[in-house]
């Protein structure tokens, strides 16, 4: 078993500690570590070399998102030979030990599985998604949310596609399917990276062998509401893919989709007053229009 990890950093002091935490339960079962930075202060990145002195730390020198960072990591890791397992971890995932060990022999058991997933829970317990479903819209469908544990009949669940931020692939699924897309930025990497998968005749799954726990850490504790930008993203890349894959009509329907429904929730915060967020449904209309059209270049409303 050599499993090379990947995690992505770009200023998260406010969860930093945290991190450290999980990290701690889970590093012996791997085999490499790597961390990519995406061009965080000097005094941050200073804070992860010293506490991650073991590490591989890949900066960046500018912010790649998630998609470019991942693909950094991925490619060191597959310039290692040894490597036989590559797992892409957010840095507020937590499990405890030896569920990545299990989670890998999941994997390996059937030639069949690219990549999997454990069972992913939210901080409260309850099911955050059990693998997860692609709707027509692109828009991802988790098995199991809000459920607990207790209420899985099956030991694993194959799926569309495992969450982008937990997941575990055999270093063929890579060489196979290729890297992650680049233009994505972050955002529904995980929703391009199952249809490709699909094509190639692998499969993906969850298993409840394994279990993770989400953490949700959001720098805006006040609200615990993601920045606009997030919506821009969504709307863009679920618009882009679906032209990618399925062409142009499938892409005017998803737009259509992330367009009305933008503009009925403005109407409603409108008429209850609250302004704050209409924003947040202005940028995620301007976000299908740009992937409609094909610009998938950074702009101010791509960036948090």
């Amino acid at each position: 078993m050599n499993i090379a990890a990947i995690t992505i950093t770009y200023n998260d002091e406010f969860k930093f500690k945290e991190w450290c935490d999980h990290y701690e339960k889970y590093k012996e079962e791997l085999y490499l570590h790597i961390i990519i930075d995406n061009n965080s202060t000097d005094g941050y990145l200073k804070k992860v070399k010293k506490y991650f002195n073991n590490s591989v730390i890949i900066e960046m020198g500018y912010n790649g998102g998630c998609t470019a960072s991942y693909n950094a990591g991925i490619k060191y890791a597959l310039a290692d030979e040894n490597v036989d397992a590559i797992a892409l971890i957010g840095n507020d995932m937590m499990f405890d030990k030896r569920n990545m060990t299990k989670l890998y022999d999941f994997l390996f058991n059937n030639n069949k599985f690219g990549m999997v997933e454990p069972l992913i829970l939210n901080s409260n317990g309850t099911i955050n998604d059990f693998g997860c479903e692609i709707s027509n819209y692109l828009t991802l469908k988790p098995y199991m949310s809000g459920k607990k544990i207790t209420d899985i009949n099956e030991q694993f669940n194959i799926c569309s596609t495992v969450t982008g931020g937990m997941n575990l692939a055999k270093r063929e699924f890579y060489e196979e399917v290729g890297f992650q897309d680049e233009n994505l930025f972050m955002y529904s990497d995980e929703v391009d990276m199952g249809i490709r998968a699909k094509k190639k005749g692998l499969l993906m799954a969850a298993t409840k062998e394994s279990i993770a726990w989400h953490m949700h850490i959001n720098p805006n504790i006040e609200t615990n509401r993601r920045h606009p930008f997030s919506r821009y993203l969504i709307a863009r890349n679920k618009t882009y893919l679906a032209r990618k894959h399925y062409g142009a009509r499938k892409c005017l329907n998803v737009a259509l989709f992330f367009i009305i429904k933008a503009m009925v929730s403005i109407l409603i915060l409108f008429i209850k007053g609250n302004f704050s967020k209409i924003k947040d449904e202005w940028w995620q209309i301007l976000g299908a229009i740009n992937g409609f059209n094909g610009n998938m270049k950074q702009n101010k409303y791509s960036h948090q």
